[in-house]
């Protein structure tokens, strides 16, 4: 896993991880949810949200290779968002890419 992509995951797992401490501190969970469900684009954006956390899911599984982690891991990413893919990507993405960059098909 190259500098970029380690850089990448862990801003994005800092900056959510900030956001969502702001987001409790100052916001109304319950309210703020409704509130977006009710414009066409808040749904929208949770249908591709939740989409994201399932297709990111079916990577852990598929280099896991243990369901109740990866059920574990999908659950928690739903309620927390993607800093828990970050997070999972800084653990586990250097070796994921290093066995991507080994096969033929892979990335050079």
């Amino acid at each position: 896993m190259n500098l970029f992509a380690r850089l990448a995951a862990l801003s994005v797992l800092i900056g959510l991880t900030a956001c969502l401490i702001y987001a409790f501190v100052t916001g109304n969970v319950m309210a703020d949810q409704f509130h977006v469900w009710q414009v066409i684009w808040g749904i929208y954006v949770w249908a591709d949200a939740y989409s994201g956390f399932l297709l990111f899911s079916t990577l852990i599984y598929a280099y896991e290779r243990r369901l109740g982690f990866t059920v574990l891991l999908f659950l928690i990413t739903c309620g927390t968002g993607n800093m828990i893919n970050a997070a999972w990507l800084l653990w586990r993405g250097p070796d994921l890419y290093r066995r991507i960059r080994n096969t033929n098909t892979g990335i050079n």
